[in-house]
């Protein structure tokens, strides 16, 4: 069977760049149509958690060569300008094969070590008490989002990355132009204007490189540059400039909507923020519950390496794949009452927002971290949290990264410590 004869209404009615309420079509496809072809983006469309996380499973057949390709081809233009900028980060994690995604990941898998992260938790603690003290400051209301969850990710990475405060909004800003140019549909203008961004920002990390080969700190760039240790053959500095700035990118932007998208659900499930705000411990796992309920990165993609049958529907070799994490997060085969939140759900572990296999992703221990921290630290604080009523939401047009872009809440005051 070839899903593009079917013909299922799901086929017609998916828009994959419109992350406003995707979950109630998704259900539907799931039981309708599970695998369908879109041809809007040219991709086809997995739903199921099995069929996901076989696709993950198998990076032979399915390659990760295609996860950083824009969905808008680049102008003519852009990629003049990108040419003429010296603009070259080269593949080395989530779009990136064996056996180079091997020797690459095997170093900075080392970067992020429990141990190493439990040496920043200090820091990441003292900046969430910082950033809710300064949020109280304000009032007694306020959009999260610019307050609070836009920024703290990228404070918490970019320390432990080495990146200077002051550089923060710049980087952020350079990140979110990343974002548009190859997860959305920019026009041609767009397009180019995005792209004046790009460029000075790889050149802001190529330099950045440079300054801590001379001059090393105590920050995971340095580690990854000691682990070099001048040699070629282990790494280049051309690869750890572009592990960088896929850090830099990935490593915050996801964290903000993951938060985001934990206070929008909890606050409106008042028990469930209640519960937490009484059982602290439960936190970590309510962490795992959110990412499963709504992922932030809610698709990942897959380049197909040859002809291919899933679930009875052939794919050709070259197909383009478009693994939808938050509709295989609320498969109710594996998860019971998929649609309901519960921060005490026992099978967490095979929720698939971080991905599965070689891939997984790789700044997982510091995403938890930063998670947990913030959330034990507005629980303890902010326990009168409340979102304002009736609100509208809005969501970026983009195909994985999904988050309000602000969320308006009040609360009473500081709890005392």
């Amino acid at each position: 069977m070839n899903a593009q004869s079917v013909g299922c209404p799901v086929s017609h009615q998916f828009d994959p760049l419109d992350l406003r309420d995707p979950f109630p079509l998704l259900a539907q496809a799931r039981t309708e149509e599970p695998i369908f072809y879109n041809a809007a983006i040219d991709y086809w469309i997995i739903t199921r958690h099995e069929d996901v996380k076989a696709v993950f499973r198998d990076h032979e057949t399915f390659t990760a060569a295609n996860t950083i390709t824009p969905i808008e081809p680049f102008s003519a233009e852009v990629q003049q300008m990108l040419a003429a900028g010296n603009y070259t980060p080269v593949p080395v994690l989530s779009n990136n094969v064996p056996p180079d995604h091997t020797r690459i990941r095997k170093l900075v898998n080392k970067l992020f070590l429990p141990r190493r992260m439990r040496h920043f938790e200090p820091a990441i603690r003292a900046l969430a008490r910082e950033r809710i003290g300064a949020l109280m400051d304000e009032g007694n209301r306020a959009d999260i989002v610019a307050a609070l969850t836009y920024d703290f990710p990228a404070h918490v990475l970019f320390h432990v990355l080495g990146v200077p405060d002051e550089d923060v909004p710049q980087v952020k800003a350079w990140s979110d132009n990343r974002i548009e140019l190859y997860y959305g549909r920019p026009t041609p203008a767009e397009q180019i204007e995005r792209t004046k961004g790009l460029v000075p920002f790889w050149h802001y990390v190529v330099g950045l490189v440079e300054r801590k080969i001379e001059n090393p700190t105590d920050d995971l760039t340095c580690d990854l540059i000691r682990m070099r240790n001048g040699d070629d053959a282990i790494l280049t500095v051309n690869e750890i400039a572009s592990c960088m700035i896929t850090l830099l990118v990935a490593g915050h932007e996801t964290t903000t909507a993951q938060l985001t998208n934990g206070l929008l659900h909890w606050l409106s499930d008042r028990a469930q923020w209640e519960l937490l705000c009484e059982q602290p411990n439960l936190i970590p796992n309510a962490v795992e519950e959110m990412m499963r309920y709504d992922p932030s990165v809610c698709t990942w993609r897959r380049y197909v390496d040859k002809d291919v049958i899933i679930d009875d529907v052939e794919i050709p070799k070259g197909a383009n794949l478009l693994l939808m994490l938050n509709a295989a997060n609320r498969d109710a085969t594996i998860f019971p009452q998929p649609d309901q939140i519960d921060v005490t759900r026992k099978n967490l572990k095979e929720h698939l927002a971080l991905g599965y296999g070689i891939h997984y992703c790789v700044g997982a221990p510091l995403a938890r971290l930063e998670m947990k921290v913030l959330f034990e630290e507005m629980t303890r604080l902010l326990p009168s949290l409340r979102l304002l009523p009736e609100q509208s939401l809005n969501y970026t047009r983009n195909i994985s990264f999904r988050g309000p872009t602000q969320l308006d809440v009040v609360w009473d005051g500081i709890a005392q410590s």
